[in-house]
């Protein structure tokens, strides 16, 4: 007893000593912070964000996890570069990327590889979980957009008993656009942590990890206290970072390829995310599959870039899907010294399917549900779903397959087909509704005929699981590559799944043949598929000059009245035809490509 006390006596005073110290910094960068004692620092002002109107409460916390992203108003200057998006930890920190942290937390700047670019008002061991948690998490932003804040609020701490949580814990972060300031905000204190070293950290921490503010480790924070972190005017740190900005296009999201059809074009980008000009670098790029076998490698020097500059590298040689499989289209960039590692490298998930097949199964996972809960909305009436681009057309939808991991209230679900011609590619027309009732085995995959067979001439559509009722549990793959084709519906309304960086959901569509699909027809005459489709800017096709005799092609575009609505003459360069769609409006065309005796025609979706 008396050694615990004295153990007390000793942090109390730790920490009257710290909180003494008013201000501090710079970083290697700039930042500096001064709190609510100091003359100039900030005044504590809680807001209580949830009675503001517009403020949304962050689902999905439990212990030891993270949900996100959120996107930003607008990029949020952070260091030298912006951030647009963030996760939410339940350990009670903001990232800029998918990051979990939980106990041991390292002191601030940690120099880990991935760990890194966060803001940890109160990082420590929380816990969300449990009916009766009190703990809840809300994100405001102004109607003006110049404010951001995401509140932690009667936030128990983990603790080894029944039940697993104990004390009550409120603060903020407070991101404010006018100034570029972030600040801490403290309204109650109750409890401790269940851990006794590294149990604690508040600070901020750049991309690199290499830079940042460690305003106190393993003490708590004071109540009816704020802190204020400030970016500097301006600095004469300077960083080198290279950037694998994305492949193929800007949503980086997967791709089913026909084994044995058209090579597959990889195209990368790369990006000068620092804040000095960069000499040429190396670009490697690779396709790899399951086994980590490569299948194709190119190292291509990029230009000088400065500052923001972005380049896209057309690697020379392709991909050719000859083998059917999970596939990793990975590029790496190689600048010397550096300053990011974690952004040097983006993965693009290839997926090789046996289009001889009568019947063709489209999946983005491995068939193995990482999870024993599986992901399930309260409420009983969410839902996620798929987007799928087929590899050929036209085809028809025949099924649809998912692993359902439990079913304990024997509620069933409802599964739907739907087109992508709403806005920007979204939900359009519903194609179908089947509705699944209990008595299936669980784990396990269930499919699903459809009422009947829905043909797709050109674009995608979405595969949507909902909830009939609480506790049915769809499966979560977490093993990469990641599709970034996922999203989740809750109140009838769809967006990004807060987890597609990180996993797939176990959702698949069996899709046959009708004849010969327009890929596999153009390409017997020299012509290759049309990409990207759906396309919003600009479309490429691929030509085989080895068939195709003459550097020039003939480009007819018709709408669906069989109105010819461009034409032009284009140039093949590098084995390839680039056509501007950027006139047309939203819907689906055919485009004819012809050169002397060579001739094809191919649908297009164009999206705006």
């Amino acid at each position: 007893m008396k050694k615990t006390l004295l153990s007390l006596v000793a942090i109390l005073a730790f920490a009257f000593s710290a909180n003494a110290q008013t201000s501090g910094g710079p970083d290697l960068y700039g930042y500096t912070w001064r709190d609510s004692n100091d003359p100039n620092g900030p005044a504590y002002n809680w807001i209580d964000v949830s009675a503001l109107s517009g403020t949304q409460e962050v689902s999905g916390l439990a212990d030891d996890n993270f949900v996100g992203p959120f996107l930003l108003p607008a990029p949020f200057p952070y260091y030298w570069y912006s951030v647009s998006k963030f996760w939410v930890g339940s350990n009670g920190y903001m990232s800029f990327g998918a990051t979990q942290f939980a106990h041991p937390f390292p002191v601030i700047p940690g120099l880990s590889a991935t760990k890194n670019n966060y803001l940890a008002p109160f990082m420590t061991d929380f816990n969300f979980a449990g009916a009766t948690n009190p703990g809840r998490c809300y994100y405001w932003q102004s109607a003006t957009n110049d404010t951001v804040i995401l509140s932690y609020v009667n936030v128990p701490f983990w603790v080894n008993a029944v039940p697993d949580f104990t004390g009550d814990n409120s603060f903020q972060i407070i991101l404010n656009y006018n100034d570029s300031t972030i600040t801490y905000q403290y309204e109650t204190q109750v409890g401790a942590s269940a851990s006794t070293a590294d149990y604690c950290n508040i600070g901020i921490e750049n991309n690199s990890g290499q830079i940042g503010i460690m305003y106190t480790h393993d003490i708590y924070p004071s109540t009816q206290y704020a802190i204020r972190f400030y970016a500097p005017a301006s600095t004469t740190y300077q960083v080198n970072d290279a950037a694998s900005f994305y492949n193929d296009t800007e949503s980086n999201e997967g791709k089913f390829l026909s084994k044995n059809g058209n090579s597959f074009p990889l195209t990368s980008a790369v990006k000068n995310v620092g804040n000095t000009s960069l000499a040429s670098f190396n670009v490697l790029t690779q396709v790899l599959a399951a086994s980590n076998a490569i299948q194709v490698t190119n190292t291509t020097a990029s230009n000088a870039l400065n500052q923001g500059d972005v380049q896209v590298i057309n690697q020379p040689n392709p991909f050719n899907p000859t083998t059917a499989g999970i596939f990793r289209f990975r590029t790496t960039t190689q600048l010397a010294g550096d300053a990011t590692p974690a952004n040097d490298i983006k993965i693009t998930e290839l997926d090789v399917v046996d289009t001889t097949l009568a019947s063709i199964e489209l999946a983005y996972d491995n068939g193995l549900s990482s999870t024993t809960t599986g992901i399930s909305w309260s409420g009983g009436d969410g839902g996620v779903a798929n987007l799928f681009i087929p590899p050929f057309y036209p085809c028809d939808i025949t099924s649809v397959k998912t692993y359902i991991v439990t079913d304990p209230n024997a509620v069933g679900y409802t599964m739907r087909v739907w087109d992508n011609s709403g806005p920007n590619g979204s939900r359009g027309n519903l194609l179908d509704s089947v509705v699944v009732a209990a008595g299936f085995v669980a784990p396990g995959f269930v499919t699903t005929a459809l009422n009947a067979p829905i043909r797709i001439d050109s674009a995608g559509f979405y595969v949507e699981w909902v909830m009939n009722g609480d506790g049915v549990a769809l499966g979560q793959n977490q093993v990469a590559p990641f599709s970034n084709r996922s999203y989740e519906i809750l109140g009838g309304t769809m967006s990004d799944y807060r987890y597609r960086e990180v996993e797939d959901v176990m959702i698949r569509a069996i899709i046959s043949r009708v004849g010969v699909g327009i890929n596999e027809n153009a390409a017997a005459n020299g012509f290759g598929g049309i990409y990207p489709n759906p396309a919003q800017d600009l479309a490429t096709i691929n030509v085989d000059a080895s068939m195709v005799k003459g550097n020039k092609a003939d480009v007819q575009i018709f709408d669906v009245t069989g109105k010819m609505v461009a034409q032009s003459t284009k140039s093949i360069e590098a084995n390839k035809i680039t056509i501007s769609v950027k006139e047309l409006n939203a819907g689906i065309y055919t485009v004819k490509v012809k050169s002397g005796v060579n001739e094809a025609s191919q649908k297009l979706s164009v999206i705006k």
